[in-house]
């Protein structure tokens, strides 16, 4: 390559400036379980957008290199990790998981030995005497006049230490700071206590193991069971949750669309027909009962069989006799609900189905089909 002119001979990695047979930047790619666009973990991850060039080197120069890809994926997935648990790190201090330690007692430097008077006057008298014997004893009541000197000050020491101890600045709580922790451990221990809505058990292995007490259910962690105790049970699921690859939030049920419309992530999808959907056990709802034609709920007065028990409650009041919607206006009951509705706008005159080929309206969309049976026939 020169500065003047670079005469490519296959494809240009547009992150390193390698050549050779590269895959493009903007076609998904399959990874295990997933499919990849790498110019958008370019854009999700460091925020940089590749642009392709118009004209013949479009193709060539919008691709990226194998080891590219490699370094691509380490950095989105530590950006996975980072938010996770940072999400984790949250969660946890909300629900005050965490506790501080206690304050360290700084301890009190040793003061260097001092000698008294005496000492002096008995080094004094050692140097002048030059009798060893005398000098021995001399020794042996200077060491026994020294211990007991350093006794003495150790003692000093220690009832200082205590005296440190026992002084509010080194960090010992007040007395209302000590009340208002003892009121937060019977609080804590009061809703120990009162967690009756799961079972703890440790298996063999030495892993504990917590198990709804309502639908017996099993998870690993005392955060797992709690949040489905309160999501689950006592219906407290946030209306709005946050993408783990963006700060949107957006409801649960539209979260697996957002990730393959923003991230490139695809959604749960039916194999057979390619329908996609909100979560995986609807998937595998879908293929029992339209693929395999599973239906396990039958009905007592005739052969027909339905795949869902709301499905069985909807048919069977076609066989009742009983009419449980009544109309306000002219007393007319009626089975379904919906029937009511339609009878409703007759009343109110909503014409909402119009005709396309001569404008009339009507009530019924069976009326519009009967109209355009007669009037234009050549339209059906």
């Amino acid at each position: 390559m020169s500065n003047d002119s670079w005469k490519l001979e296959s494809d240009l990695c547009r992150c390193c400036h390698s050549e050779g047979k590269f895959k493009n930047l903007s076609m998904p790619c399959k990874n295990s379980d997933f499919e990849e666009i790498y110019s958008d973990m370019l854009k999700n991850c460091f925020d940089i957008s590749l642009e392709p060039i118009e004209g013949l080197l479009c193709t060539a120069t919008y691709t990226i290199c194998d080891g590219c890809i490699c370094r691509l994926r380490d950095a989105t997935d530590f950006r996975k990790q980072v938010l996770a648990c940072e999400e984790r790190f949250r969660d946890m201090y909300d629900r005050n998981v965490f506790k501080a330690t206690e304050p360290v007692v700084v301890g009190v430097k040793d003061e260097p030995d001092t000698f008294t008077d005496a000492d002096e006057e008995f080094k004094k008298e050692s140097s002048q005497d030059d009798n060893d014997e005398f000098e021995d004893s001399l020794d042996m009541h200077y060491e026994d006049d020294h211990t007991q000197v350093v006794e003495s000050t150790k003692k000093k020491k220690k009832s200082k230490k205590t005296d440190k101890k026992g002084c509010r600045a080194v960090g010992r709580p007040r007395k209302e700071k000590q009340d208002s922790l003892e009121d937060e451990q019977g609080k804590k221990k009061e809703s120990t206590k009162q967690a009756t809505y799961y079972t703890l058990e440790t298996e063999e292995d030495g892993a504990k193991k917590y198990t709804c007490t309502t639908c017996k259910r099993s998870y690993k962690s005392l955060g797992s069971v709690v949040q489905h105790y309160r999501h689950v049970h006592l219906r407290l699921r946030p209306k709005l949750r946050s993408c783990y690859l963006c700060p949107i939030k957006v409801p649960g049920h539209v979260r697996a669309f957002h990730l393959e419309k923003e991230h490139g992530i695809p959604a749960p999808t039916c194999n057979a027909c390619g329908k996609k959907f909100a979560y995986p056990f609807q998937v595998l709802r879908h293929q029992k009962y339209h693929h395999m034609g599973e239906k396990s709920f039958a009905c007592e007065h005739c052969p027909m069989k339905f795949n869902s028990a709301a499905n069985l409650a909807q048919h069977a009041i076609k066989h009742s006799s009983l009419r449980v919607h009544k109309c306000e206006i002219c007393e007319k009951a009626f089975k379904w609900k919906k029937n009511l509705r339609t009878h409703i706008m007759m009343h109110l005159d909503e014409r909402r189905h119009v005709c396309s080929v001569c404008q009339d309206a009507f009530v019924q969309q069976t009326s519009l089909k009967y109209h355009i049976m007669k009037r234009h026939p050549e339209m059906v």
